[in-house]
Order: C-alpha cells, then structure tokens, then sequence
C-alpha cells in the first residue's frame, strides 16, 4: 500500500508536509535581497538549507547547531547532475522530464526518491515517488 504524501500551503512561503494525513514537517522559504533559505522542521529538529558557492547554485543543509547534514556539489562545472553527500554517501541528483519536471535521487543506479509535476484537471499538482521510507 502506498502512502499518501503531500505539501499543504499554510500561507505565502509556508507549507507543512503530510503523510497519510499526519504532519510531520514545516517549511518556511525567507528570501532577501542578499541571502535566500528555507527553514525546515521535521519531527520537531529544525534545518536550515542555504545556497552557497559562486554562482550560489550548490546547497548545504545544517542543524539549528550549525552541523553540517547534507551538501551539493557538481563534478564538472557543465554536469547534468549534482552529487549529494550525506551520511558519508554520494547519492546522485538528476532533473528529468517525466512528464513535465521532475527531481530525481539515486543510490548507484537505484531511484530512492523522485518529486515530479504532474497535471490533474488542468492544474499542476507534485507528485513524490519512493522506495524507502
């Protein structure tokens, strides 16, 4: 049986994250005029995801402690895909069309998790796909 997982829009740039009806997280985007973050709780530990690198198109995750979690980078600067280190492992990072934009994460060759757009009655709505919990 799969589960129900959704994104509810609270207010502008506030959303809270659904499983089978259940919250289990919040996100809050701050944009500024020199910095853009979200801040993101789940299960009652706050996140904090920044852009970083030259061309701010890489991303680091910390605690609210300033421990780092997860980080991006590219291998080459013209890659199709981001590598993502977390818990001492590279995960992949590919963007696809399937139908329309889609964020996909694989370990080696194995999907783990994939948000997507989809449409349903001419509104689009995000679909998210995993193998593991």
């Amino acid at each position: 049986m799969e589960n129900s997982k959704k994104w509810i829009k609270t207010q502008e740039l506030n959303y809270v994250f659904e499983v089978d009806g259940k919250s289990i997280g919040t996100l809050e985007i701050v944009y500024s005029n020199f910095d853009r973050k979200a801040i993101f709780k789940i299960e009652n530990k706050n996140f904090i995801l920044k852009y970083n690198g030259f061309w701010k198109n890489n991303f680091e995750i910390k605690d609210i402690n300033e421990n780092l979690i997860l980080k991006s980078y590219t291998e080459k600067w013209y890659a199709n895909s981001t590598i993502l280190e977390y818990n001492g492992k590279k995960l992949k990072l590919k963007i696809r069309n399937n139908p329309l934009a889609e964020f996909v994460i694989f370990d080696a060759d194995e999907e783990i998790l994939a948000y997507g757009l989809n449409t349903n009655s001419g509104k689009a709505i995000v679909r998210i796909n995993s193998n593991t919990s």
